[in-house]
């Protein structure tokens, strides 16, 4: 089938024009986040920075609220590290996937626990573009995570931005 006989969808609001135009630019971020090798639990491989401080951190935690925003997601993002290496990451997916419990905290914690094959994340530390709230800091202590460190405080992280 060519372009010309396929029929192309309206886009009759502003919500889903900005939805379509956020996709794009999401892939463009998605692109530099992420590199493409394959890991042992699955998934892509993560991007290391090439200064493993706390600054590279928490800098990857706000490009993942970054492409949460972009995606029309509520602005969040969290990494988990384990000896200076990234080893989950996630952005905000409670608007997009439509999952109340989709914090981008709770999603680096299944990532970091999927990438890994165990539950048990001792020794990590979970950076977060803003204050982790009470379910998410509970699922640190479960998951064992050390400690916790964060930029933006929930007041200044900015509102969702919900279509609809």
């Amino acid at each position: 089938m060519s372009f010309s006989d396929t029929k192309t969808a309206s886009l009759s609001s502003t919500c889903q024009r900005r939805q379509l135009v956020s996709g794009v630019i999401a892939g463009g971020v998605a692109a530099a986040l992420w590199s493409t090798g394959a890991t042992a639990g699955g998934g892509e491989a993560i991007l290391q920075p090439e200064v493993p401080d706390d600054a590279a951190f928490i800098a990857r935690a706000f490009k993942l609220r970054n492409l949460a925003v972009a995606l029309g997601d509520q602005p969040y993002g969290a990494v988990i590290v384990r000896k200076d290496v990234i080893i989950g990451h996630s952005h905000s997916r409670v608007v997009v996937e439509h999952d109340p419990t989709g914090h981008a905290e709770l999603a680096a914690i299944r990532d970091a626990a999927r990438r890994l094959s165990e539950r048990d994340l001792s020794g990590a530390i979970m950076f977060s573009s803003s204050r982790p709230c009470p379910m998410c800091e509970a699922a640190a202590y479960w998951a064992n995570i050390a400690e916790m460190k964060y930029g933006s405080n929930a007041a200044s992280a900015g509102k969702p931005k919900l279509c609809g």
